[in-house]
């Protein structure tokens, strides 16, 4: 093959390989009691579906750094009801978590999955969580991923670490941002509140730059905001504990020990799981994904090959 043909040969593999993964990548709108919840599927082989934090947060965060699985499994990410691409919150609507399981109930059986290999980062957790107590019977492998604590008694404590935390002078920056008015309505202002935030959940603070919120625009932010709104009332008087005993597939939890999440909730939930498998990984904060990257997926990897 002369150079000229070799030259073209590899632009043409180039592009069947760019269509390939293009092709592989799919969105979609779900339509679940008057809401379009915004779906988008990525790889081949058996599904999982993967529940961002928040409340009011987005799939986007997630995606990239859990792209390595979609070379095994079928990734089903979806914005939350009232969050991203997903429909908004109409005037008056009343939302519960209650809502949220049946969204992920309706998900699962519009993709045809007998049993879900479910995994939720942080408030999805709690998503999963409820779930997982609902309905045991259509749930595989069962994935907390620096999970949210499973009741509401630990989060004066984590909000008492964000605050220990912060340099006096990021402290004074987040308080004034916070009773900004604009704040809900002006995306550069809220990036700055969570870059400030989110500081404090990495043990290596330079992970934060990998941590990408620029997806946030105004629309974003306000629905943010909403969701924010919309689950207050449940994340101040909650308790799952008592009920993750209900909880008996294989359940593998991760979680930080510099996480602002504190370590004992995260034991307490292990404990109360009987068939789970707690790693806490050292010297890491609230997004183990970005600060341990390789054992964090390696860890995953080792759990859902196991039979």
């Amino acid at each position: 093959m002369n150079k000229q043909k070799l030259i073209l040969f590899l632009i043409l593999l180039l592009s069947v390989s760019c269509l390939s993964s293009a092709q592989n990548t799919t969105e979609k709108l779900i339509r679940i009691n008057g809401t379009e919840i915004f779906t988008k599927i990525l790889g081949k082989g058996e599904s999982i579906v993967i529940l961002h934090g928040g409340p009011g947060l987005a799939h986007n965060y997630l995606y990239e750094p859990f792209k390595q699985l979609s070379n095994s499994y079928k990734l089903i990410f979806y914005d939350q009801r009232g969050c991203g691409k997903s429909s908004g919150f109409k005037q008056d609507e009343i939302v519960s978590i209650e809502t949220l399981v049946e969204d992920l109930e309706t998900i699962r059986k519009e993709f045809n999955i007998d049993k879900m290999i479910l995994v939720g980062q942080s408030w999805g957790a709690i998503i999963a969580l409820n779930y997982s107590i609902d309905h045991p019977n259509n749930i595989k492998k069962l994935l907390l991923l620096e999970p949210a604590p499973g009741s509401s008694e630990y989060l004066l404590k984590i909000q008492r670490t964000i605050m220990d935390r912060l340099s006096q002078s990021n402290k004074e920056r987040l308080i004034k941002i916070s009773q900004t008015p604009e704040l809900k309505a002006n995306p550069d202002l809220f990036k700055e509140f969570l870059k400030i935030r989110f500081h404090t959940y990495f043990y290596d603070s330079t992970f934060a730059a990998y941590l990408h919120m620029d997806y946030f625009d105004s629309t974003y932010t306000r629905k943010f905001f909403e969701s924010s709104s919309m689950f207050s009332s449940y994340l101040i008087n909650f308790n799952l504990y008592d009920k993750m005993n209900s909880i008996t597939v294989p359940t593998l939890i991760i979680h930080g020990d510099y996480d602002v999440i504190p370590n004992e909730s995260i034991e307490r939930m292990s404990k109360a799981i009987s068939d789970s498998k707690l790693n806490i990984v050292k010297n890491c904060g609230h997004f183990v994904h970005l600060e341990k990257q390789e054992l964090y997926f390696n860890t995953i990897k080792s759990f859902l090959m196991k039979e």
